[in-house]
């Protein structure tokens, strides 16, 4: 099976550097930077499960990165983590279709939470389909 493919984006990244530790120690792969524009730019250049950004970021702001990623893969869970507590900014963000708004300081296990309910929900949801279209395959069969 494949590691899951983590961006994250904050100008703080080295003051993270235990999460993404934590997240490695996991069996996740992080790619960080620290801007907007070259999050973006990855974006471009490879697929990511889920992106972590920060609203605050020198360039243009999360909330520009978050539209402008939301523009190259509608698809990705993105994760807003601020703080910044304006209720405009969670606004905008969920305006934005965020997966999630965390508050800083975060902890490694909320991130994993994090994880773990945007991404595990698609794998349930699979898994049941596929259970539930077995199970219509076998009643079909033995009719």
């Amino acid at each position: 099976m494949e590691k899951v493919q983590i961006l994250w984006a904050d100008d703080e990244i080295d003051l993270l550097k235990p999460h993404i530790m934590f997240l490695e120690n996991k069996g996740y792969e992080v790619t960080t930077t620290t801007n907007g524009r070259d999050a973006v730019e990855l974006v471009k250049a490879k697929e990511y499960d889920i992106i972590f950004l920060d609203e605050n970021m020198p360039g243009i702001s999360g909330l520009e990165t978050l539209m402008q990623i939301k523009n190259l893969r509608s698809n990705v869970p993105v994760v807003m983590i601020t703080k910044n507590e304006a209720e405009e900014i969670m606004e905008e963000a969920i305006g934005g279709k965020i997966a999630d708004y965390l508050i800083k300081p975060v902890n490694p296990n909320q991130i994993l939470l994090s994880l773990k309910k945007n991404l595990e929900d698609k794998r349930l949801i699979s898994e049941k389909l596929h259970r539930v279209t077995s199970r219509s395959f076998v009643k079909l069969e033995c009719r």
